[in-house]
């Protein structure tokens, strides 16, 4: 897996990719030569202030970061405090505006974006010239965010808390106040002109207003697209976006799954083809790519049978989000395979563009003639390799235990075309919940399992228990025994959010799998007085208050024949008698913006939260990343931790898969 290049099952001409030879480029170290360019240019922007009095800019927050460009920032800031019935006293601890100023700059755009390290983001305001939404442009032209809404609502939101972490990071008095400032400030926005009275009028106004208005963004986004236009950019100088690219498509492979999970029905879910999935499901094949997990897992299960039965109702977090990383580092290693010219950062702008689906990414995949948009002439040119050996690389990039196995379902004209007419005799690309028949209906079109001479036959099932040594089986007793802990946990809360949610609800819904878990939200909490909460994760000496939860569930009745299961979103106390409600919550695009959560993005666990409600977390990161947890949740280490995303390894969750007995 180390080399480019690789001699594995897929063949000499193999390229296989993962986490140690397509590593994330994060930057974290900060250096003051990178430092000084962003720093010179905010003194400039103070040394252009000569109306202004120095003394009155400093005691009253006169930070260039705002809604405007960086001088008009100044002045409203400064005005926006000053108005105040006393003049806060600075406190800046020592430094001076500018570097204050910076800082509100960097914790603005960490707050605004998941994945961007203190060091990376030094970077945006340098080539944006200190401009704060100008620079938040450019980080979305980088990132490919297509859909990033300037109005809607979560943008608005996400904003605001930007805004309040810009000014805590800054040392500012009261960002309270600063935040109401630009909220009325941004209802009557339409100019960035630093002498235009109007500014000065509305911000004395916004002082003065005890009103909380909504955020207004539209003319302000409008004006910074402008202001970035006449900014000459060197691109060259930007940090790379690697690691946020392969997140957004991370995002994008997990919505797969949580599809797949929510079409196969519950019973053979939860009995049976949840291993499937989570071992072999990937997302690539000749299908869409939700039918793609459905029917490599399928296949799996017919040809790899389970050595013993595991029935549950939650599917383990790790394994899940291992699943995505499999399948985006078997996309990658398929494409760069096929296409020897191009660079694994090229098949991921690819796989981006064809939202991961490899009938567009991949536009010969039939031998049919096309051009996907945004792709060069080079990277259009005739395969090197043939699909077959393409996906032998895919399945041994992510870890599949038979990569002769795909080659032979995928590979194969005969195979393909068969899965084909079984889809659509499925109507699979509908989108509906699949029956028991349509399960057993697809496993009959799969041929065997290739042997080790070549030949295909059934896999046997192992009869007996492996033997192991004494310590291996304890360790695989207590990932397994933590895993069902959590089960248990989890169920219970599950059922107690559900069955609150149906009491108004109509229709009625029933859990079909619990698909997403993070327990250690709101903490940790180091005092070992509360028996409760100290009994409820005996694995950990810290209190956690709450639990995130995702899970799917089915509505009862007629009108909902054939509707796959709709996913759900839990905030619940982890003291038995504590708070817990639950609100279905749609997969967010990901080339939109994100609802961000400070405690699931720090445990580096992918959980879809909702738009439309509060929960913990979502407006903490004021707190987080500059309060008392700072040492705990600083934005560098939420980076270090998603880093867990690239988990392609064994995990212990898998303890609950092996059949093991002590050898005597």
């Amino acid at each position: 897996m180390d080399a480019t290049v690789a001699s594995s099952p897929a063949g000499s001409a193999a390229r296989i990719y993962g986490p140690s030879n397509f590593e994330d480029e994060f930057r974290i170290a900060k250096t003051q030569d990178e430092i000084k360019p962003v720093l010179a240019k905010i003194e400039s922007i103070y040394d252009e202030q000569v109306h202004l009095d120095d003394e009155l800019v400093a005691d009253n927050g006169g930070f260039c970061f705002g809604l405007l460009a960086p001088a008009t920032n100044v002045l409203v800031n400064t005005v926006i405090s000053a108005a105040g019935a006393a003049p806060p006293a600075a406190r800046g601890g020592g430094r001076d505006m500018s570097q204050r100023s910076l800082d509100g700059l960097v914790a603005f755009l960490t707050c605004l974006f998941p994945c961007l390290p203190d060091a990376e983001a030094v970077a945006y305001p340098d080539a944006a010239d200190a401009d704060p939404l100008a620079a938040a442009l450019l980080v979305i032209h980088r990132r490919g965010l297509r859909r990033f809404g300037f109005s809607s609502g979560t943008t608005a939101a996400a904003v605001e808390v930007a805004l309040g972490c810009t000014a805590a990071a800054a040392n500012h008095s009261d960002p309270r106040r600063l935040v109401l400032g630009w909220k009325q400030l941004s209802r009557s926005l339409d100019s960035d002109n630093s002498a235009a009275a109007a500014v000065l009028r509305r911000a004395l106004a916004a002082a003065g207003d005890g009103t909380s208005p909504e955020l207004h963004l539209t003319e302000p986004w409008k004006l910074a697209g402008a202001r970035l236009d006449d900014i000459q950019i060197t691109k060259e100088l930007l940090p790379p976006v690697r690691a946020a690219a392969k997140r957004k498509l991370l995002a994008t492979i997990h919505g797969f799954y949580l599809n797949a999970l929510a079409r196969i029905p519950a019973a053979e879910l939860r009995g049976r083809h949840h291993r499937g999935v989570l071992a072999a499901g990937g997302c690539y094949g000749p299908l869409d790519p939700v039918s793609n997990v459905i029917v490599n897992a399928v296949m799996y299960d017919q040809t790899f049978p389970a050595s013993k039965p595991v029935t549950l109702d939650m599917v383990s977090t790790a394994c899940l989000w291992r699943a995505a990383a499999r399948s985006l580092y078997g996309l990658v290693s398929f494409l760069c395979t096929r296409y020897p010219s191009i660079t694994p950062d090229q098949a991921l702008h690819r796989l981006q563009l064809a939202g991961a689906d490899l009938r567009v990414a991949d536009p010969n995949l039939f031998n049919d003639e096309g051009r996907m948009e945004g792709s060069s002439e080079e990277e259009q040119s005739t395969p090197a390799t043939g699909a077959g050996e393409a996906y032998a690389t895919a399945a041994a990039a992510a870890f599949h235990p038979s990569p002769p196995a795909q080659k032979e379902l995928l590979g194969s004209p005969d195979a393909v075309s068969r899965i084909k007419a079984a889809a659509e005799k499925l109507r699979m690309q509908d989108g509906r919940m699949l029956s028991s028949e349509d399960l057993e209906f697809l496993s009959m079109v799969f041929p065997k399992c290739p042997s080790s001479d070549g030949e295909l036959q059934q896999q046997q099932v192992p009869t007996e228990p492996v033997k192991v040594r004494k310590r291996v089986y304890a360790r695989a007793s207590e990932c397994s025994s933590e895993f069902w802990g959590q089960h248990e946990r989890a169920r219970r809360m599950v059922a107690a959010a559900l069955d609150k949610f149906n009491e108004t609800a109509v229709p009625k819904y029933n859990l079909h799998v619990i698909c997403g878990v993070n327990e250690l939200v709101c903490g940790p909490e180091v005092s070992l007085e509360d028996m409760e909460i100290r009994g409820y994760n005996p694995w950990t000496r810290h209190q956690y208050r709450h639990s995130h939860i995702n899970f799917l569930a089915t509505c009862e009745g007629a009108q909902c024949a054939g509707a796959p299961a709709t996913l759900f979103f839990a905030e619940c106390s982890n003291r038995g008698n504590g708070t817990c409600w639950c609100a279905p919550v749609s997969l967010p695009h990901p080339d939109a913006e994100q609802v961000r959560c400070i405690y699931c993005e720090h445990q580096g666990v992918r959980v879809v939260h909702p738009d439309d409600r509060n929960f913990h977390g979502r407006d903490e990161f004021e707190k987080l990343f500059y309060g008392l947890e700072r040492e705990i949740y600083s934005n560098d280490k939420i980076v270090a931790r998603n880093r867990i995303a690239d988990q392609v390894h064994d995990v212990e969750d898998d303890a609950i898969y092996l059949n093991y007995c002590i050898n005597v």
